[in-house]
This record gives C-alpha cells, structure tokens and sequence, in this order.
C-alpha cells in the first residue's frame, strides 16, 4: 500500500465505516490519518489531529514513557491488543480522559511500516463495573450488620450462660448451651468466609504486611483452637522453631492457620492428632498443618483448592462445610507472595505447608498488596 492510497476515497470510506475510533501513525509516531469515530468520541477533528505526534492522545501522566513503548512496538510489530495490566486512556479534546482498549495492527507500506490503533471506548463498561462494586460493597456490609451481629451476640450470651455456676445451670442445659454455642460459632465462620471471598473476588481486600512473629501466631491460634479439638477427640500440638520476623498481615495469617486447622480437625477422627508446624525450609519460612485425618485420594487432590469443592467422600460422610475455607487460604497465601501445598494419602492423613517470606533485608521486605 502507497501512502497516498491511504487518502483514497475507497480507504477512508472502509476506515469511517469501522465502528471504533481508529488512529494510523508512522514509525516515528506521526498521525498519518484518522476516521470520523475519533471526532466523535474524542472531539478531536481531522485536521487538528493529522501531523500531530501520536502523544497528544495519550494522558500526560505516561507521555514520557510511550515513545519508548511505541519504538519496541515498531521493532517487533504484529496484530496484537495493548497490556490487558494497564489502565488505558485516551485524551478528549476537551482534556478529559476517556477509557479504552486498544488494539495494534502494523500496516506494511512501499513507503514504510504504519500502524493502525484501534480504540474501544469502554466508559459504560466501568461505569457498570464501579457500579457492581457498589452494589457489592452494599451487600458485604449488610450482610455483616445483619448476619454476623447476632451470631456475635449469640456466642457472648452462651458463653456467659456456660460460666455460670452449676447449680444456676444444669448439666443437660449447659450441654445444650454447648450446642448452641458451636453452631453459632460455625455460622459466624461461615459469613466471615463468604465475606472475605467477596473482597477478595472484588480485588478489595487489602492486605497490611509487617514484621511478626509467625511462632507466637501460631501459639496463641492453636491454644484458641484447642477446645474445639478437644470436643472432637481430636490432640491438638504445636512444633514451633525460631525464625526470624515474617512479612504478613497478621490477622490474614490468622485467618490461613483457622482455616487449615478447622479443616484438619474436621477431617481427623477421634483419637486422632493434628500438628501445626512453624519451621525454615529451604531458605524460606513455613507454616505446616499435618492430621492423622481420613486422607484424600490422589485424583482429588488438583480441585482441593477450587471454590466449593468438596471431595466425595466429604459429601458421602455428610461433613458440615461449604468448601469454601482452602479457596480463601490459597487466595490470601497468594496475596503474601506465598505458596500453599498439600501432600495426602487415603486413609493416613493430610499435610498443608504454606510457604511464606521473611521481612527486612536481603531480599526479606515488607511489602502490601
């Protein structure tokens, strides 16, 4: 194709009739020609625009950076759509930033390569997007007023109710105040995990990292997870080492031992042990939750962290849960910069290892997500 072909009459009228704004400039980044879609999303005119570098486009913010982005393409050009990672944006005549996909197509010339930009205007869909999140946001805090409110109010009142004195309660009562108590305590679990899936399906969970103490974690979870394996028959042990200050939030963290633990104890038969490991492997530190529970088969093993997965033999034993506890561990080890594995064998037990980083220098930084 000749440049003067791209001012024919014929050229044009296709590249009018294209129904997204479309922007060819040269290997230097000069506006060659634009169609009538460019005016009427960005108010731009024709002639103003022919001549011009393409930057005039482009918000002043990532100006500096884009002759630089724009060379590599021209180095290596083929059809392809601009970083799905980016926030893009095209400049209106008015100064106002216009939200866009853009997608590449390199034009080979006698004269020399140009490249056709294809801009979609996407302002709808964020606007419907920022809407969702709002509706989302609105969902997540009601359902927190009133959901976990009560179930919080619940656990208080039974647990003043099961300090009372013996002869103010009686055995049978206390057992079903006992009852209550768990129950409740299961529902609240229930909500907080569908609180936090939401946030983090939102990508609106924030996780604060900072130095702390994964052993001292690790204690004080196991010693409030105690009762309940009690109650289970279930032996609850910590094996803790002394490793240096890790980088994580350490309410999230908390929130990755309960899950894995909860899961463990729930899966271990009375009689059995559970053991929470916090040790250095590899460089690296690990937390490690090892049971003596019932095990998982070798093909159950890949969907073991997929959302509402629960394994059949789970569903057959009509084990309480909603398969949502190790979705949210792998998704907030993921938010450390952190693994989750699992090693199990049918009828022998499971272990979790969460591998995690350490804070401070030499490659130990804090960091937040």
């Amino acid at each position: 194709m000749h440049r003067p072909e791209l001012k024919s009459g014929l050229f044009r009228e296709l590249l009018d009739a294209a129904p997204d704004p479309t922007v060819i400039v040269d290997a230097d980044g000069t506006i060659v020609l634009v169609n009538r879609q460019v005016e009427r999303v960005l108010g731009h005119r024709r002639e103003e625009l022919v001549g011009q570098p393409v930057e005039v486009l482009v918000p002043m913010r990532f100006r500096a950076t884009h002759p630089h982005r724009r060379e590599g393409f021209v180095r290596h050009p083929s059809a392809r759509p601009m970083s799905s990672s980016l926030q893009l944006c095209a400049v209106h005549r008015d100064g106002h930033e216009v939200p866009v996909e853009i997608s590449l197509s390199p034009l080979e010339t006698e004269s020399g390569l140009l490249v056709s930009a294809a801009l979609r205007d996407i302002s709808e869909r964020r606007r419907m997007e920022a809407e969702a999140d709002r509706l989302r946001d609105e969902l997540i805090a009601t359902v927190s007023h009133e959901l976990r409110t009560p179930l919080t109010s619940v656990i208080g009142y039974s647990e003043l109710l099961a300090d009372l004195p013996e002869e103010e309660v009686g055995a049978r009562a206390r057992r079903l105040v006992e009852v209550i108590r768990r129950n409740a305590a299961r529902e609240l679990r229930l909500v907080d995990d569908l609180l936090t899936m939401a946030f983090l399906d939102g990508e609106r969970l924030r996780v604060q990292r900072a130095p702390m103490d994964l052993a001292a974690m690790a204690g004080h979870v196991v010693t409030d997870q105690i009762p309940a394996a009690r109650a289970a028959g279930v032996e609850l042990l910590l094996e803790a080492e002394r490793v240096p200050a890790v980088s994580g939030d350490h309410d999230r963290l908390v929130q990755v031992l309960e899950n894995l633990l909860t899961n463990a104890v729930k899966f271990t038969p009375a009689g059995g042990r559970v053991t929470v490991r916090v040790c250095e492997h590899d460089g690296d530190p690990v937390l490690q939750v090892t049971d003596t529970g019932v095990g998982v088969e070798p093909e159950e093993l890949p969907r073991l962290f997929e959302r509402l997965y629960r394994t059949p033999s789970a569903v057959a034993a009509q084990v309480q849960g909603a398969g949502l506890g190790l979705s949210i561990v792998q998704k907030l080890v993921a938010a450390h910069d952190g693994t989750v594995a699992v090693e199990s064998e049918r009828g022998r037990g499971s272990t979790f290892r969460v591998r995690l980083r350490y804070s401070g220098h030499d490659g130990r930084e804090t960091a937040s997500v």
